[in-house]
Order: structure tokens, then sequence, then C-alpha cells
């Protein structure tokens, strides 16, 4: 049985979905894969818990998100929270995204890499804003990174892209990869709803955030598409190099035409190559029942790649919550330890 210390950085929803997962899943981990994950360090915006002999995950995950419960943890346990964290194998970057800066996770990816452990990370700034310095210091320090969940979280878009298709050119790729403005369009079509009494909808519900930017004004996929588009198409763009429109300045009248026509307006993020160069833009788009992501509705998401030898190849669903992005995490994590 091999074992691997894990430290996770970010106890929000992600994080603490992370590590019941971590609980939930032990046991066929083991027997499936022979592995043994153990979490030694969980970190905050407060500092660190750390146990050499691995943390409680039976607690912390029952313990509501955020800094407090790990205070909370280290006055029951009698520990100090620290600054860094021990030895480990591998971290789990899961910290609220900074598309500009990159940080937290560029800095506690970077150190992760300093200490010679692998990475995943579910946050996407570090990549979005810093993309080959992580991964010239990964390569430097001859450790591995996995980023699935930030490419659109339980939806396998870059697991496809990069081994489904393997041999095959992608030529394009053309996806709606956040959940929330797909539930927000979802209900302005089939309710009649504006713009904002579908986004309070989703802000009720808890799918939207109570600050919605990242996601109504095309960020949240104009990223994801970035990092596939890096990864899978040698692009080496930043955010800036992209047309990027969100779905704030729909109207129910421009809905309402579109239903009547019998079509239904997305949020499309493409990436596609013409005339020697790779473009790509996110904007609302309407599409008819003929295309593949017509029948993408509510909080799905979903991927189209197009390529020279495999024809179209699609995929949708994945579910848009913190356990799917933790999923995702886990996902990568066996991955990088599994036997071949």
């Amino acid at each position: 049985m091999r074992k691997k210390n894990i430290v996770l950085t970010g106890f929000g929803a992600v994080g603490r979905e992370f590590i019941h997962l971590l609980r939930e899943k032990s046991e066929i981990i083991k027997e499936n894969y022979n592995l043994e994950l153990r979490l030694v360090a969980v970190g905050g915006r407060d500092g660190f818990i750390c146990s050499d002999e691995g943390l409680n995950i039976d607690i912390l995950s029952e313990a509501e998100p955020g800094s407090k419960s790990l205070a909370d943890y280290a006055h029951d346990f009698r520990m100090s929270l620290t600054n860094s964290y021990g030895k480990a194998d591998v971290l789990v970057e899961a910290t609220p995204t900074d598309v500009e800066s990159g940080e937290p996770g560029f800095t506690n990816i970077i150190t992760a890499f300093s200490n010679r452990m692998d990475v995943v990370t579910i946050s996407k700034g570090a990549l979005v804003a810093r993309y080959d310095t992580v991964f010239e210091v990964a390569k430097a320090n001859k450790v591995r990174l996995k980023y699935s969940g930030a490419t659109a979280a339980a939806l396998p878009t870059k697991d496809i892209g990069e081994i489904s298709l393997a041999g095959s050119e992608i030529v394009g790729i053309e996806g709606i990869l956040n959940g929330t403005t797909n539930y927000i369009l979802t209900r302005m079509h089939e309710e009649g709803l504006s713009f904002e009494e579908a986004l309070r909808t989703a802000q009720q519900k808890g799918i939207a955030e109570t600050n919605s930017d990242l996601d109504v004004k095309g960020i949240d996929s104009a990223c994801k598409i970035l990092l596939l588009s890096n990864d899978l198409l040698g692009t080496r763009y930043s955010l800036k190099d992209l047309s990027i429109q969100g779905i704030d300045r729909l109207t129910k009248e421009q809905m309402a035409e579109s239903k009547r026509r019998g079509t239904k307006f997305k949020l499309l993020a493409k990436a596609y190559k013409q005339d020697g160069k790779v473009h790509i833009n996110i904007a609302p788009a309407e599409i008819g029942p003929g295309h593949m992501l017509a029948a993408v509705d509510g909080t799905n998401k979903g991927i189209v790649f197009h390529t020279d030898t495999m024809g179209a190849v699609c995929a949708f669903g994945g579910s848009s919550s913190p356990r799917g992005a933790a999923a995702a995490a886990l996902k990568d994590l066996i991955n990088l330890y599994r036997d071949n």
C-alpha cells in the first residue's frame, strides 16, 4: 500500500468537500488503486493546522467552511496555527481565484514545487496569470501538476483533449463552461424572466454568488477556455488577448424572439484555428436544435472538440457544485499515483 501525505490550501466549500470525499472514498481508493491518502495539513487565511500522523477528517469534513473552523480545530486539539507545513507529497490548492495576480494560489503552488511536492490545483488564478512560470518551476523541480478541475470542474474537458484525442489534431473547441450562466439563460428562455430576475433566482438557490461578475461577465468561461487553448492548442495567451462578452446585456425581448425562432442563447467559449492562428472568443451565441450543445440546459456544462481524424467529439454534464469540483481534484490526485 502506497501512502501519500496531502496538504490542502483553502478551507472553503470546495476544500471542505474534498476532505469529505477523502473520508467517503478512502476504502475504495485503497482497494482499487493500492493508495492510502492522508491529510496532514490544511491552510486558511490565518495559518495551517498540521499533524504528521494525519488530521481528523471526520471532524473537518463536518465543520463549517472557513478559517474559524481551522482555529477551532487547533484549539480543540491543543495545537498552534502555523505559517507553514511540514514535509508532504502533494498540495491540493483550493483557494479563491484571483485571475489578475494569481494569488494566493501562485505562492502556494510555487512553495510546494520548491519543496519537491506535486500539485493538484482547482483554483485557476495562478495558471491564468502566470502559466509559463508555473510550468517552468515545476520542470525545474522535477514535479508534476494536474489541474483538470480548473477547466470545468467535474466535466472532464482536459482529460478528453489530452488522453482520448491523442494522435488527432484538435482544430477547434467550443464549450458551455459555466454552469451559473447556463442556469440563468435557461430560466430566461423557459420562463421569460429578465436577466436580473433570473440572476436573483440563481442567487437565492445558491447557484450564483452574491457578486457574480466573474460568471455573468464571461470571465470564468474565458479562464477555462484560455487554459484549454494553452494546454491543447499550444497558445500562450492571457486574458487580455481574448474577446470576452458576458450575458448581462441580454434582454427578455431577445430571448423571446430566439424562442420564437426555435433557437437558444448559450454563453459559448470558442477557441479555433484559422489562417494559421488560434482565435478565442467568449460571447452569447444563438444556437439551433441541431447544435451538439443545444440540449445542455440548467447548471450543466458541455464541450465539443473538433478534430481532423475523429470528427466532432462532445461531452456534457458534470456536477456544477463544490462536490463536483472536489471530485475533479480527487480524480487528479488518484491519477498522479495510481498503479498503471
